[in-house]
């Protein structure tokens, strides 16, 4: 049989193309799926009530009313961080705020409140008659949490509710907003708030009564008017609370002492 040879230069025969419609109808099904799902978003998912958990100080009424959720609106595209902002700086009491989106309709406000621990007096700039910059004292005084967010001012019977913190005076205070000290008092009140936090862990805050900041190397605080107890300011102040609750056990109900915890012993010091 014969072979047949095909000559140089005679053209190939061009191969099917494969695939293209394919290609094409992936693709307009992609389409119609984002669309169907854009639209089923803008459709069902509706904000239809707003519930909220956690609140104690505030009515539920007034939550709402400063979170400002507009019925109606998408459920998914309903920003929760900005709900959680205008919540936090419109009532000062409110700690946290976690925003929930429970589908198909509900959003879900769960609020953790601000807990009222000590009262500071507050200051303000002055010039002086020489033109220097000085600090006075304003007459206010005002409750702070135990991360130093100022709360309120407080009358002289709410303030003998929480811990009178002296040594230390809260420059120019705005509700809501932190504290601040001047620079020369900032270790002292970085110290403060550290102590603040750990009375809080230990749940030992409604028991305390006043808490001297006077000095950068040391602090100093009094449990329900009798017991004093002075710690270094580098210390942990956990683990000598710790020690400090275990004195307090062991302490008469009508007793007054002052502890030592400056050391790696605890110990009766007859300084007051």
């Amino acid at each position: 049989m014969a072979k047949i040879k095909k000559e140089k230069g005679t053209p190939k025969e061009p191969k099917p193309r494969k695939g293209k419609a394919g290609a094409v109808y992936a693709l307009v099904m992609v389409v119609l799926m984002a669309v169907s799902v854009v639209l089923a978003c803008t459709v069902f998912f509706r904000v239809e009530e707003v519930e909220v958990e956690g609140n104690e100080r505030y009515s539920a009424e007034q939550i709402l009313t400063v979170a400002d959720v507009e019925k109606g609106t998408n459920l998914i595209l309903t920003p929760g961080d900005q709900i959680a902002n205008r919540i936090q700086k419109g009532l000062p009491y409110v700690d946290r705020v976690e925003v929930r989106k429970r589908f198909p309709t509900t959003i879900r406000l769960v609020i953790t409140e601000s807990q009222p621990v000590a009262v500071l007096p507050a200051s303000t700039v002055i010039i002086t008659e020489e033109g220097e910059e000085a600090t006075a004292e304003t007459g206010e005084v005002w409750i702070i949490d135990a991360k130093g967010k100022l709360l309120e001012t407080a009358d002289e019977t709410l303030a003998l509710q929480y811990a009178t913190v002296s040594g230390l005076q809260v420059l120019n205070p705005v509700q809501g907003e932190q504290a601040k000290v001047p620079q020369d008092s900032q270790r002292r009140m970085e110290t403060l708030l550290r102590l603040l936090q750990a009375l809080e862990e230990r749940e030992l805050t409604d028991h305390i009564t006043a808490i001297d900041a006077k000095l950068v190397t040391e602090i100093s605080l009094v449990y329900d008017g009798r017991i004093t107890a002075k710690l270094l300011s580098n210390t942990d102040f956990d683990r000598k609370l710790q020690i400090f609750e275990e004195i307090i056990a062991l302490t008469g109900d009508y007793e007054y002492r002052t502890v030592n915890l400056k050391t790696d012993v605890a110990y009766d010091s007859p300084n007051t």
